[in-house]
């Protein structure tokens, strides 16, 4: 099931979906399958393992699209500020290490920004016959994720401790705050 979602303040609608085994190999050659099967739509890839669910990219769309539409962008493109505020990094290259896709991807998590519900989740249909099995199930953190994603953002188990919920409810909202605080370390 994609997830869609207006945003607040904006003309843009994103939808959020997962792919499992999922061949990337070449990362530009990829890319460029996405772009030939769904041309003139502004997505970004991510590497499904390191995204901490459909909750973290819709904000990292949120305040990219702010970031864009406020002329505060570091990059010169709606879908890498995504990339940048879902990384919580600002330096491009840093963000695509940290949750671009790779040749080693396996599960594909894709951004979709659409001017309609219907703009922003047609191209998934579309891009399931191109790269693989539609499943958000991979969007999900579970135990092994987790470990992963603390690793990879840095949060330590203090820090999940001090947010109320479950560990991975917890998690989720400590890498969408530390996007959101992206702009006050530039």
């Amino acid at each position: 099931m994609v997830h869609t979602a207006e945003v607040q303040g904006s003309d843009w609608v994103v939808s959020i979906g997962g792919f499992r085994d999922v061949s990337v190999g070449d990362v530009e050659g990829f890319i460029s399958r996405l772009r030939g099967a769904i041309p003139g739509v502004r997505f970004q890839a991510f590497d499904a393992d390191r995204v901490a669910g459909w909750r973290h990219l819709f904000f990292a769309a949120v305040n990219a699209l702010g970031a864009f539409e406020g002329g505060r962008g570091i990059s010169r493109s709606l879908e890498v500020e995504a990339l940048l505020y879902a990384s919580c990094r600002d330096q491009i290259s840093q963000a695509f290490e940290v949750v671009g896709v790779s040749e080693n991807t396996v599960n594909v998590a894709l951004l979709v920004f659409g001017e309609s519900p219907e703009g922003a989740e047609e191209p998934f249909k579309v891009v399931s016959k191109v790269i693989g099995v539609p499943d958000d199930s991979v969007l999900e953190v579970n135990g092994q994720k987790r470990d992963v994603l603390k690793s990879v953002f840095g949060v330590s188990n203090r820090e999940l401790g001090a947010v109320r919920g479950p560990p991975e409810e917890a998690l989720t909202k400590l890498i969408v705050e530390r996007g959101a605080l992206l702009p006050l370390r530039r």
